[in-house]
């Protein structure tokens, strides 16, 4: 008797803890709806936010030339909400979906850069601008305002750049949690090696002196500007350098990348490899099944059947195959 007794308790008990779990299950169903996390509502949504960001980026041929600055980055901000909202809600989404929507956030993206190259290309750009002749004092100015911002290991020297500027024989390291769809800016640099973990709008290099750059997906431009003896290591949708010299570039890009007044350029495929990265290009939706890095445009080179001089594919046997040392050391 006391052997079914005890039978009995443990089925009511069982029947207690499922009941238990479903109760939990149902409730957590009714919170999930009440916080619209659901795809139908999702769709939606996210139809919503994204034709308001086209109706902004229709509005651009309209508004005066002062007003676009400010009104750029207010789209940027929006497309950069949007696209964390698809990341945010990865968890609820199909793969298919979240790549399509991720899709149509890209060309958003891409759409406002490109108005903003033909609308306000030097503010787009941010590289080196002409500047009246400083006196003396405004000129000691500027060096101890430079010299102040070298002892720091990164600075934000504006709304649009952040990054790292003015430093010498450092290892510099930003995760995604700072990076993720920034406009990111390296510059001054020299004997530095440089990590960038995580997904970026855009990268600004200039001025970077023997350098190693090592850099998870940039979700639209990369720009190279004045560099010298660099080893760069990233992927983009669009690649300009201008002004550079005897550097080596592992690339993903999947557009042509574009080189101007450049010498001694080389090539090769990205092949950098850290913990999150597969995680990076989903968020990014880089294609990485196109990959252009062996197909750059000379724009100093016109002959179209002979091969531009200032680049050239890297040799397979002078690559480097590894980077998880180069993270941590300073490339002297």
């Amino acid at each position: 008797m006391s052997d079914r007794h005890s039978v009995l308790e443990r089925l009511s008990r069982r029947d207690a803890q499922r009941l238990e779990k479903l109760q939990k299950a149902h409730k957590a169903r009714e919170e999930v709806d009440a916080c619209n996390e659901n795809e139908e509502y999702f769709s939606g949504a996210f139809k919503i936010k994204s034709e308001y960001i086209e109706d902004l980026l229709n509005q651009i041929p309209t508004l005066e030339t002062n007003t676009l600055p400010s009104h750029f980055d207010s789209i940027k901000r929006d497309v950069n909400e949007l696209q964390k909202y698809v990341v945010t809600s990865s968890f609820f989404l199909k793969e298919f979906n979240m790549r399509k929507y991720l899709g149509i956030v890209q060309n958003l993206q891409t759409k406002c850069y490109e108005m903003e190259d033909r609308y306000v290309p030097r503010k787009k750009f941010g590289f080196s601008k002409k500047k009246l002749p400083k006196s003396h004092d405004q000129k000691q100015n500027s060096l101890d305002e430079r010299d102040g911002a070298a002892k720091k290991d990164s600075n934000k020297w504006d709304e649009k750049l952040f990054g790292f500027d003015s430093i010498e024989n450092k290892v510099l390291l930003l995760q995604n949690d700072d990076l993720f769809q920034r406009d990111v800016a390296l510059r001054n640099l020299k004997n530095c090696t440089i990590g960038l973990k995580g997904v970026m709008g855009t990268l600004h290099l200039t001025n970077l002196e023997s350098c190693v750059v090592l850099t998870g997906p940039v979700t639209s431009s990369v720009f190279i500007e004045k560099c010298n003896n660099c080893r760069i290591i990233t992927a983009c949708q669009q690649l300009r350098m201008h002004t550079s010299n005897k550097c080596d570039i592992y690339l993903h890009v999947t557009s042509k990348g574009i080189v101007e007044d450049c010498s001694e350029i080389r090539t090769a495929p990205y092949n950098l490899q850290y913990e999150d990265l597969e995680k990076h290009f989903n968020m990014s939706s880089l294609d990485k099944s196109c990959n252009n890095w062996d197909r750059l445009d000379d724009f100093n080179w016109l002959a179209p059947d002979i091969p531009s001089p200032n680049w050239s594919v890297l040799d397979v046997t002078q690559r480097v195959n590894n980077w998880n040392d180069w993270w941590s050391k300073i490339p002297l």
